[in-house]
């Protein structure tokens, strides 16, 4: 921030002049796009007014799409790349997970997204998913294991459960008032706690990987 000091009429006011707000873009499928419910109440919205509520000088994009799986995202990457995002928060393998893609596969092309931010210096901040309880327990456990050993490799801050708040280890809800109908989208109030849950892992994210990489420049 750049202080700029203004002397009008002989007396001295001090204003500030904000530096360019960093870019934050969410990478991810319809749990972040907001799937049913109004733009305001998404996960990306949402969080891009409680990031602003909270003095930070960012921007959050949008560049989710419901339905996304890794490999699809392999697609859009580019385009990802291209808004000059200065931070991704990465959020995808749920539909994965819903395909039955084999792990081996997800994780592929997760360290593709990974290793072609990095070649663009671009931090990632992974969020991981949980697989449904009718899932096999060894399949849930690789999928916990996924995400772990992709942060650990890799150097990234790692935030396990997207949903964190919405579901009990019995693989009940919370609350209704959370889930649309089909039980698996939350509404604006699940987003809410949803943000309310991971913002201390973005603001540390801010602090210690973009903020960082701004210095550098």
């Amino acid at each position: 921030m750049k202080n700029i000091v203004l002397l009008l009429g002989g007396l001295m006011i001090s204003t500030s002049v904000m530096a360019t707000p960093m870019k934050l873009l969410v990478f991810g499928d319809s749990l972040s796009v907001g799937h049913n419910i109004e733009a305001k109440d998404s996960f990306w919205s949402q969080l891009n007014v409680v990031l602003k509520k909270n003095g930070h000088n960012v921007q959050v994009l949008n560049h989710s799409k419901s339905g996304e799986t890794t490999a699809g995202a392999l697609h859009r990457i580019k385009s990802a790349i291209a808004r000059k995002p200065d931070g991704v928060i990465l959020q995808l393998g749920s539909n994965d997970m819903f395909q039955h893609f084999p792990l081996e596969k997800t994780q592929k092309n997760l360290q593709t997204l990974i290793d072609t931010f990095k070649q663009k210096e671009i931090p990632v901040f992974l969020v991981g998913m949980e697989a449904m309880l009718t899932e096999p327990q060894e399949y849930r456990d690789g999928i916990r294991q996924m995400y772990v050993h992709l942060a650990t490799e890799n150097e990234l801050l790692l935030y396990p459960f997207f949903m964190d708040g919405l579901w009990r280890e019995d693989g009940s809800h919370t609350s209704e008032d959370y889930f649309l109908k089909d039980g698996i989208h939350p509404t604006g109030k699940g987003v809410a706690v949803m943000v309310k849950r991971i913002l201390p892992a973005v603001e540390q994210f801010l602090r210690e990987d973009m903020q960082e990489k701004e210095s550098a420049k």
